[in-house]
């Protein structure tokens, strides 16, 4: 009886320490699984609140994601473009060197004319697109870029003569001039004269870009070709003084001396320049010079004026960078 009566009270004791342990036990591995399985420590909380925050930080410095988007998707065509096989009027060389300026090109009229080039426009279409946006266009990376790539699709068109071709590059070198790259349109503009020498706008633009570009010695171009001298020319009293071989050749005159006279002939006219005298004469006529011809350095330097155009010649000159043009009639 007594045995009975300890069990029980046994049984009753393992009840009770169930009923206030286990509870206790539960709710403690309850805490430590949800800490474990599905929240994140402090530490870890504060790195992810510390990225998002840097994100938004980044969108806010971009002040527009879209624009971002919207630029790389550019790209991304433009490069589809430089991939695409090029049937049109500008060789392959040509197509991919443009293709590839595209993509760095923002102006919008400059990217409309190379894109018309890479899609088999007309050259001359784009050249005018261009130029047509130099007055507020700034970038002169952008301007002097675009130059480069529609001189090179010009040059590689076969629709166009050669009439048009010097008349596009003319405004070709307008946009070098306007990024400051003053020798590309020095280089192409020279090009154009020894093609076409009686060009008035392309002296009058290389009259400028020399002038921009400091270069203010006397140059003279005879039947559009630029003429180099060992004795640089110089004005005198307003006259040019000229090496008289140079001019002599230029014009396809022949040169004498005989006895302190230097003897010029082209044809039927014959000019006779006495050395340090201001009387020549012209076919037996006495003619008066406002500046005498004179030896310097061994070369014997003669008014150009006077002797181009008893030639028969015409002279141009024009006064911002001292160029002189001498061209036939």
């Amino acid at each position: 009886m007594h045995r009975g009566k300890r069990l029980l009270a046994l049984v009753v004791g393992v009840l009770l320490v169930f009923t206030f342990i286990l509870p206790a036990w539960a709710q403690a591995e309850g805490k430590k699984l949800f800490v474990t399985g599905n929240q994140l420590p402090d530490s870890d909380q504060d790195w992810e609140r510390d990225r998002d925050q840097e994100r938004d930080r980044d969108c806010e410095m971009d002040q527009d994601c879209d624009r971002d988007q919207n630029r790389d998707q550019e790209r991304e065509r433009d490069q589809e473009r430089l991939n695409l096989h090029q049937n049109g009027s500008v060789a392959e060389h040509v197509y991919r060197g443009v293709a590839n300026a595209l993509l760095h090109v923002q102006n919008p009229v400059a990217r409309a004319a190379l894109t018309a080039v890479l899609e088999g426009e007309s050259v001359a279409e784009a050249v005018y697109k261009a130029r047509a946006e130099l007055p507020s266009w700034q970038d002169a990376g952008e301007i002097a870029g675009v130059a480069e790539q529609l001189k090179n699709a010009l040059a590689a068109d076969t629709t166009l003569d050669v009439t048009g071709k010097l008349q596009l590059n003319k405004h070709i070198a307008e946009m070098y001039f306007k990024a400051g790259h003053f020798q590309n349109a020095q280089e192409l503009l020279e090009a154009i004269l020894a093609q076409q020498p009686a060009d008035e706008d392309a002296y009058q633009q290389l009259d400028e870009i020399c002038a921009a570009a400091g270069e203010l010695q006397v140059k003279v171009f005879a039947k559009g070709k630029g003429l180099s001298f060992d004795v640089a020319p110089r004005i005198e009293n307003g006259r040019v003084m000229i090496p008289v071989r140079a001019l002599a050749e230029a014009l396809g005159a022949e040169v004498k001396y005989d006895n302190g006279e230097v003897i010029i002939q082209l044809d039927d006219v014959t000019i006779r320049l006495v050395i340090n005298s201001n009387v020549a004469e012209v076919d037996g006529a006495a003619v008066n010079l406002d500046v005498a011809a004179r030896v310097e350095d061994g070369r014997t330097l003669v008014p150009l004026r006077f002797v181009s155009e008893k030639f028969k010649a015409r002279v141009n000159y024009y006064g911002k960078s001292h160029l002189v043009a001498v061209q036939e009639i």
